[in-house]
């Protein structure tokens, strides 16, 4: 963009126009291509993203813009996070579930099972240890991004159900679509995890291919239309109290942008976490209100059994994954700890290992994925 200064003047009756280009400013536009996890149009998943481009563009008065690309234009959900580390695409815009075939304590930040709700992970992420350790993960493994939370997607239903549960009988041989280490958790109990895309899982309902389902908040599967198929929800969702998004940055980009650019967009990001985290939570309870007073849905929480036996399975599962990985455990007793409100000590006043009363993994994506066996 080159600024030249006009300047006017009369001159013996002539109006006379000379332009300076002298000490002309040249600022340069930086675009980031960006691709999503989530389509723009998805309720609380992919609208964050549109809104994050419109105030950087704003805010940087044009010289900062984020390129989105929607879902398979040109990058899958899943290649994301290579794709970014590459440098192959600028940026991306996900949430760090994805990312847990190959980095076990992704989960941990994206939201999962028995988990902090949006308002403890903004205060880990400002106060505790979580930017750091979200960094770590990253930086560990190589892999070459600088990692931002920028957005809350809101709580998961606890799941949709054909029939009402009556104990934690009734879910074995349950055919459920879920996904991840919620999967495993439900294994557990003896439910069978169907692969199901999100688009198809009402008429996987009606075609009786499933009994369940544990899909997206409940704004999701509003616009999934799954409240016309069954009317029996379960609340709260156990398996994602919150939805954490991330802004992924090539770490070679992130160095370019300087510090200017830098702090635009970490403030942007603080300041999208705090609106969403209000909105999320108004948006959700609203539509939660809709199925219960416009679409005949029955609203129910969990008999005390299976809460106990999901809890169980999901100690069952993290003492598994902190052998299987140290980063893992150590992400987890740090979030726990902060949780409880400081660090735990035993009788002798020493460290004691964090409780893992109630934290688990993984959040379910909009495209197909395999659950993951015990």
């Amino acid at each position: 963009m080159r600024l030249i200064s006009f300047k006017a003047f009369v001159a013996g009756g002539t109006l006379l126009a000379a332009f300076s280009s002298a000490g002309a400013a040249v600022a340069e536009v930086v675009t980031l291509v960006t691709p999503l996890a989530f389509g723009t149009h998805v309720p609380g998943l992919g609208t964050p993203a549109r809104e994050l481009a419109k105030l950087l563009k704003e805010r940087s008065d044009g010289t900062l813009q984020l390129d989105l690309k929607e879902p398979g234009d040109g990058t899958a959900p899943y290649e994301i996070l290579d794709k970014v580390s590459d440098g192959k695409v600028d940026a991306g815009y996900a949430t760090a579930g994805y990312w847990a075939a190959k980095l076990p304590a992704a989960s941990l930040f994206g939201g999962f099972p028995f988990g902090p709700n949006a308002k403890e992970y903004m205060d880990w992420f400002n106060r505790g240890h979580g930017r750091a350790l979200y960094q770590e993960m990253y930086d560990q493994a190589k892999i070459e991004v600088h990692v931002i939370p920028c957005a809350f997607g809101g709580a998961e239903a606890g799941g949709w159900f054909a029939k009402e549960i009556g104990s934690k009988d009734d879910l074995d041989g349950l055919r459920m679509r879920i996904f991840g280490l919620g999967a495993r958790v439900m294994m557990r109990l003896g439910v069978v995890p169907v692969l199901v895309p999100g688009s198809q899982i009402a008429k996987a309902f009606e075609d009786g291919e499933i009994g369940a389902a544990e899909a997206y908040t409940p704004a999701v599967d509003h616009a999934n239309g799954l409240q016309d198929a069954v009317k029996t929800l379960y609340q709260p969702g156990w398996n994602q109290p919150a939805t954490v998004f991330e802004l992924l940055i090539n770490q070679d980009r992130w160095a370019a942008l300087g510090p200017e650019h830098q702090s635009l967009i970490e403030s942007t990001c603080g300041e999208m976490l705090q609106r969403t985290l209000a909105e999320s939570a108004v948006l959700q309870a609203a539509v939660l209100t809709a199925f219960a007073n416009e679409d005949g849905v029955e609203i129910l929480g969990f008999p005390d059994d299976v809460q106990a036996a999901l809890r169980e399975a999901w100690r069952e599962i993290t003492r598994e994954e902190g052998v299987r990985d140290y980063l893992f455990k150590e992400v987890l007793e740090d979030i726990e700890t902060f949780r409880s409100g400081g660090e735990a000590k035993d009788e002798d006043g020493k460290d004691a290992e964090a409780k893992t009363e109630e934290p688990m993994p993984p959040p379910p994506p909009p495209g197909d994925a395999t659950p993951v066996g015990p």
